[in-house]
């Protein structure tokens, strides 16, 4: 199915540039550590349901996944238009729920169905060509899951542990990588994060995860290194492909007093698009899985999170967790976690683990990929938040200063 849409506001979009702060012009900045500015170049007229990343191909269209409209796209920025691929169902080309896109070696890409708990792989038409489930049998009975968070150019798989309480020290997670050649995973490094809240009662145990405190956040390289950002220093470290590593010096930071305002704010960003997991032991004692996105903002009797309900940090953490992403230069952009008047803004580490710069970032927007223009101009993808939370897929050109 193929859709065409008007595009009015095209002329105001397409002027806007995201460049400096405190005042700053689209051609130069009065903050000197400003690296880059950011133009916006194409922006997609129809809103997304959810969009977490995206797939550019080598002909600039782009796979896209939306799991809570349940649709797979090949998007067409430049025409405005959009192909329909798959449908939703259980059969050969069919989906439940498609969650995200990453590229896989010789053009292709890998599908993250969690409808299914499946990894399909597409070929560069879009067709379906098998792939396998994301739970991997383990010795302890209770499966490995498989949730992709980025993918190298071997097509290796890294993903980070569920976090439960039988995994371990809750103040550190695992990362892993997937290689699914010989099936098999190997954990590259251990992420910190704050510990979680304990709540007994009775029998129930429950755990919570306190807001806007210092987690690490990771990111991978095409060629296979991964980049983990440390929440205490506020640095950054390369895990290479043949496991030396690269650490950078700490990074000075402002510490920024937590208000109730800023609390309730953050509550309003809190996307209800949760990711849910469900593990069931079978009669015959084999297991189950049930993944599911949508919901996650709301608690049990569908009454939403509350300021004096939640956990809070007292001030800001240096940078957004899950937020990191590695450019093709194996540039590390990391989003800052500042104040609602402060212009929203990422810094650069470069391979070295040297913060090179900043660059400041559509405000209400996520970075969610990287791209090539024609003539090899570096392009980045974000997806900016509306009002009522729908997602709006947006093209940028980086503007090197």
């Amino acid at each position: 199915m193929v859709k065409k849409f008007g595009f009015p506001i095209v002329a105001f979009l397409l002027a806007r540039c995201v460049s400096c702060a405190d005042g700053g012009s689209p051609g130069g900045s009065s903050d000197s550590g400003i690296l880059a500015t950011l133009e916006l170049d194409a922006a997609y007229p129809e809103a997304f349901s959810y969009l977490s990343g995206v797939r550019e191909l080598p002909d600039g269209r782009l796979f896209a996944a939306d799991p809570l409209s349940q649709v797979l796209l090949r998007v067409d920025m430049d025409g405005e238009t959009a192909d329909t691929l798959g449908r939703v169902g259980e059969g050969p080309g069919e989906y439940q729920q498609p969650d995200a896109v990453f590229p896989l070696p010789g053009d292709s890409t890998l599908l993250v169905d969690i409808g299914k708990t499946y990894l399909t792989v597409m070929g560069p038409d879009g067709g379906f060509h098998g792939g396998q489930s994301m739970a991997l049998p383990s010795e302890e009975g209770i499966p490995t899951v498989i949730i992709p968070n980025a993918v190298d150019g071997s097509g290796r798989i890294y993903y980070q542990g569920m976090g439960g309480m039988r995994d371990g020290p809750q103040d550190s997670i695992s990362v892993s990588r997937y290689d699914r050649t010989t099936n098999s995973s190997e954990v590259i490094v251990q992420a910190w994060r704050t510990e979680p809240v304990i709540t007994r009662s009775g029998d129930n145990v429950s755990m919570s995860r306190p807001r806007m405190v210092p987690n690490d956040d990771w990111a991978v390289g095409e060629d296979g290194r991964v980049a983990v950002v440390r929440a205490n220093g506020y640095f950054v470290q390369w895990i290479m492909p043949d496991g030396s590593v690269i650490t950078g010096p700490e990074t000075p930071f402002e510490a920024i007093g937590i208000s109730r305002a800023h609390k309730e704010a953050n509550l309003e960003e809190s996307s209800s698009a949760g990711l849910s997991i469900a593990v069931m032991m079978t009669s015959s004692g084999g297991t189950s899985m049930q993944m599911s996105r949508g919901g996650g903002g709301m608690r049990m009797g569908g009454d939403g999170p509350t300021v004096d309900g939640e956990t809070w940090g007292e001030t800001f953490p240096p940078f957004r967790d899950r937020s990191a992403r590695v450019s093709p230069a194996n540039d590390l952009w990391v989003q800052r976690w500042l104040p609602a008047n402060r212009d929203p803004r990422m810094d650069i580490f470069g391979p070295d683990g040297v913060r090179k710069g900043s660059v400041v970032t559509p405000r209400g927007a996520e970075l969610i990929g990287f791209g090539r223009g024609p003539g090899g101009a570096d392009r980045a993808y974000f997806v900016r938040t509306d009002e009522v939370g729908l997602h709006w897929l947006e093209r940028y050109r980086i503007v090197w200063q």
